[in-house]
This record gives C-alpha cells, sequence and structure tokens, in this order.
C-alpha cells in the first residue's frame, strides 16, 4: 500500500489529519500503531532510532485485528536519525498489501530525498498567524528585558523551552511575527539583528535535529 509523509509545523493539524484520514478508511483504533520518539533527559536529546524502527517493522506485516487495514504512524518523524530513515526505505518501497505507513514531520526538509521518492507527501496548509495586542507586548517586553537577563536566567529560559521543542518552535514564531511588527510600525532598526537571530533559529529548530536547548542558549547569549 501507499506510504505518506504528513507535513505541518502544527502537531496537532497533522494529528487531525491523520486522524480523519484513518476514520475515512475504516482503521478500528486496534490496527493503528504509533511510534514516537524516545527523550532522553540527561541529554535533553529527542531521537526516534534504528532500535525503534526495528521494533516497529517487526509489527509491519501482522495481519489487522478489526479492519481491512492497518496503520503504522511515526509521530515527530523530524526526529528519525539518519540511520533509523535509511533502515525504513526498503518497506517504505514496498509497504506490506494491508498496512499504510505515515511519517508525520514539522517540516519534509529534514527527511532524506530518498525516503520522500518513496512517498506521497502531502503538506497542509497553515493559516497565517497573528498575534493579540497583549501577545504582542508580551514578546516585545521580553526583547527588552533580554538585554538585562543574567547569564543564568538567559540559560534557565533555554531550559524551558527546550522542554518541548514543537512549543519551543510556534514560540519563537511569534516572537518574530512581533518583531517584525515593530520594525514596520516604529522603524526600530534595531530589532533587526534579533529578527534575524531568532529566524535562523526558528529554521534551524524547523529542518535540523539540532539539541534544541544548546541552540536556543546560544541565541539568546549572542543577542545583548
Amino acid at each position: 500500500m501507499t506510504s505518506f509523509v504528513i507535513a505541518s509545523t502544527k502537531k496537532e493539524q497533522r494529528q487531525t489529519y491523520i486522524q480523519n484520514y484513518c476514520q475515512e478508511l475504516a482503521i478500528n483504533s486496534f490496527d493503528i500503531t504509533i511510534v514516537e520518539k524516545e527523550t532522553s533527559v540527561k541529554q535533553n536529546t529527542q531521537s526516534i532510532g534504528i532500535e525503534d524502527i526495528k521494533q516497529m517493522q517487526k509489527k509491519l506485516f501482522l495481519k489487522p485485528i478489526k479492519s481491512k487495514t492497518k496503520a503504522v504512524i511515526l509521530e515527530d518523524s523530524h526526529f528519525l536519525t539518519t540511520e533509523a530513515q535509511n533502515a525504513l526505505l526498503k518497506v517504505l518501497e514496498e509497504p506490506p498489501e494491508h498496512t499504510i505507513i505515515i511519517l508525520s514531520t514539522n517540516s519534509k526538509e529534514v527527511l532524506l530525498p530518498t525516503i520522500l521518492s518513496r512517498c506521497k507527501i502531502i503538506v497542509l496548509e497553515e493559516k497565517s498567524a497573528s498575534l493579540s495586542q497583549e501577545e504582542t507586548a508580551e514578546y516585545l517586553s521580553f526583547i527588552t528585558s533580554l538585554p538585562q537577563l543574567t547569564i543564568g536566567e538567559k540559560l534557565k529560559k533555554a531550559e524551558l523551552l527546550a522542554k518541548d521543542k514543537e512549543k519551543a518552535i510556534e514560540w519563537i514564531g511569534k516572537l518574530i511575527l512581533a518583531l517584525r511588527e515593530e520594525l514596520l510600525q516604529k522603524e526600530a532598526f534595531e530589532s533587526i539583528k534579533s529578527v534575524r537571530s531568532f529566524q535562523s533559529l526558528h529554521t534551524l529548530l524547523k529542518t535540523t535535529n539540532v539539541n534544541p536547548r544548546f541552540a536556543i542558549e546560544k541565541t539568546l547569549l549572542s543577542l545583548e
């Protein structure tokens, strides 16, 4: 059967799309397997490794229990290591007749071209983000206070943000929106450096498996 890549920066949007798709195919919840990332608290890393893929592959060829088709969903597949992606290639090219494989990711760019060539790619449209006046004031207040924060306070902020990469990406995206709005309204050219720094960070977190905490720390510490 077909393998899919479902891409959107919003995890809930991906989950809703996949859930609706499974319902359309009348796939019972007993026949849906979700493979998720493992988190190492000590090293602050998140990944789906080759061992996870090996365990998943053992289930791929089992017949569905209550449906004609079963689904195997790799949630947050942007956390797949290169080795894990390579281990997926053969099964993506020739998935079992009764199994649909779905790779859910915040960006298709983080997946190997050989992965993408074997899947049907669906990029979900996202509504343009907008901020309320209160949200804009909150983010600008953070930027204004950033030079006064101690190194310890910046490291603590980075630690809090890095606990959830998806939420960190969303937070940084909103921060960029607030900074751009300030640039347009007030010609606050001193904010240009901040915009560029956070835009680079946003892209880095979305398109690579960089350690979120280290990347955020580096950005916050570079801004004075």
